[in-house]
């Protein structure tokens, strides 16, 4: 279920579209929701060049009218029959890089919702995320390992770091999160069957059939031949 602020967003947003509609260059309007629960509108403008979508429009009008007031929901209307249409991927991109968080009210098989435009876009560009630590995702059960300094590197399939700073993540089953500050210091992809007992003590295992023990729980069908990321890192005290 959406709230009714949304519900209201949504009526104003709808009758926007049909007064501004002329079937031909403005068919969709746009409305922003902002945390003061204002209300910014726009439409489109169709060019067969390109034109502003309705959500672009609205846009520029926040900046102008409401550029302190941080907007919080934005839904999209087709005129010509009054339904809620999902925001093209330009102007999820757009929103993504304002705020990841912004909500985009969509229609689903059970009726209106409202999603954040990381949902709607799982896998966009984050520019924030390229100054920003690399998320390195390890099993919890090498938590402890890892602190105490005895396991010091770990082996990746398809996942190599590049060195320089980065954060190692323990998603635990307990629903907990638990982050640990890093440094990458190398990445080094080799085959399966190259790696070593030097190798796996360094991972932090007795020897190398301990450590394969482990890849394969980890990775199940990994072949001799398959390439592994050996990638060494640091914890910071």
């Amino acid at each position: 279920m959406i709230s009714p602020e949304e519900r209201a967003l949504i009526h104003a947003v709808r009758k926007h579209a049909l007064a501004t509609s002329n079937d031909n260059e403005t068919t969709v309007a746009a409305g922003l929701l902002t945390a003061s629960g204002d209300i910014i509108l726009g439409v489109n403008v169709y060019h067969f060049l390109g034109g502003p979508c309705a959500e672009i429009s609205a846009l520029s009008k926040h900046a102008e009218l409401k550029n302190g007031d941080p907007i919080t929901t934005v839904v999209a209307v087709y005129a010509p029959t009054g339904d809620v249409i999902s925001p093209c991927g330009k102007c999820r991109q757009v929103f993504f890089d304002l705020d990841r968080d912004i909500k985009a009210i969509v229609r689903t098989p059970n009726g209106f919702t409202s999603l954040s435009i990381h949902e709607l876009l799982p896998h966009a560009y984050d520019w924030r995320a390229a100054e920003e630590p690399r998320r390195m995702y390890m099993w919890e059960g090498y938590e402890e390992m890892i602190r105490s300094g005895k396991k010091k590197q770990t082996i990746r399939v398809d996942d190599p770091f590049p060195p320089g700073l980065a954060t190692i993540v323990f998603e635990k089953s307990d629903g907990s999160v638990v982050e640990l500050a890093a440094t990458i210091h190398s990445s080094l992809t080799i085959k399966r069957r190259e790696l070593t007992d030097e190798i796996a003590r360094r991972d932090g295992f007795r020897d190398l059939a301990e450590l394969n023990g482990a890849l394969d729980f980890h990775y199940p069908g990994l072949e001799a031949d398959s390439e592994v990321d050996v990638v060494k890192f640091e914890v910071e005290p």
